[in-house]
């Protein structure tokens, strides 16, 4: 089986990979020949769109757009993504990231309508973008680069990258102080398990949350407590590990168990909520105070989303009129 031309053969998944979908996007790029031999197809004529078997991996569509730009449209489950992307780069592709959009030519080539290589970059990044929040910000930015007021900044360029990549989020705290109804309070559903018994959730659970237009991946771990359950004790190690890779901890307590912090987790950026309030008071300092959740009445849960989204993306950043260097 023929292999691509490293240099010139790239693949990038241009879905998001947070939650599984019906169908997958990774447009390849570079010498498309080459690359849809290697992936065991004859490449389609421009304009055309097939089914075929994708790489041994999946059965799919395959739709090409330009001479050196086509997209293979497999199955979206994480599964398939992860197989996929694995096979790709054990045929010689490189991979790119979300952040990095590829060369300009083949961007141009898929965008033809763009006027310039920005609004291509712009166009493409608006495709990945995960966030409500990110649209008017990436359709502003070829206008704010044509005439700069001021100069993008590092740190203000990575902030805002979590409107296209959402960031991860991981509730953790003591057992049955209500972090798994927290979780179904934000997502409008029942996606945690809920019981007043201490140890009931054995493993965490994920869910893509929209925070006021910022779309977040959000994670109830297990309760974490000193436990001679092998099983109780192996999922909280777990979502320890986990945790170690949040942007942001949201550190959970209430009246009968106080909030705490593993050593292994000291380092990262935190906010500490009260929960249950309607119960009791809790007697910490706390960033944000909830109860009531389970009702129809929630009290604090709105003030809860926006502090998550100030402190995961400050409004000052979406407001600040200087360009930003989103790829």
């Amino acid at each position: 089986m023929a292999s691509p031309d490293d240099r010139s053969a790239t693949f990038t998944i241009e879905t998001p990979t947070s939650a599984p979908g019906a169908v997958a996007i990774v447009r390849v790029a570079g010498d498309v020949e080459r690359a849809c031999e290697a992936m065991g197809f004859a490449a389609p004529a421009i304009g055309h769109i097939v089914l075929r078997s994708i790489a041994g991996v999946d059965t799919g569509l395959v739709a090409r757009w330009s001479e050196d730009s086509v997209h293979v449209m497999p199955h979206g489950g994480p599964a398939i993504l992860r197989r996929l992307a694995a096979r790709l780069i054990e045929l010689g592709f490189r991979q790119l990231d979300a952040g990095d959009l590829g060369g300009a030519a083949a961007l141009r080539a898929e965008y033809p309508e763009a006027t310039s290589d920005l609004e291509a970059r712009m166009l493409a990044a608006l495709a990945l973008a995960a966030s409500p929040l990110a649209i008017d910000l990436l359709l502003a930015q070829p206008r704010r680069w044509a005439t700069p007021i001021g100069s993008s900044d590092a740190v203000r360029d990575r902030t805002l990258r979590r409107l296209i990549d959402p960031p991860l989020v991981v509730a953790i705290g003591p057992p049955n102080v209500g972090k798994s109804t927290l979780c179904n309070a934000l997502a409008g559903r029942a996606v945690s398990l809920v019981a007043d018994v201490p140890g009931t959730t054995r493993d965490h659970v994920g869910v893509t949350l929209d925070l006021a237009g910022l779309v977040v991946r959000y994670v109830d771990a297990p309760g974490l407590r000193e436990s001679e359950d092998a099983i109780e004790t192996q999922a909280a190690k777990m979502a320890i590990d986990l945790a170690a890779h949040a942007d942001l901890l949201l550190v959970c307590g209430d009246c009968t168990a106080a909030p705490t912090v593993p050593a292994e987790l000291a380092g990262l950026d935190r906010m500490i909520v009260a929960l249950r309030e309607d119960l009791g008071h809790g007697a910490f300092e706390a960033d944000v105070r909830v109860g009531g959740l389970a009702s129809t009445t929630p009290q604090g849960l709105e003030d809860l989303v926006a502090a998550l989204r100030e402190r995961l993306v400050p409004q000052t950043m979406i407001e600040s009129p200087a360009p930003w260097r989103f790829w």
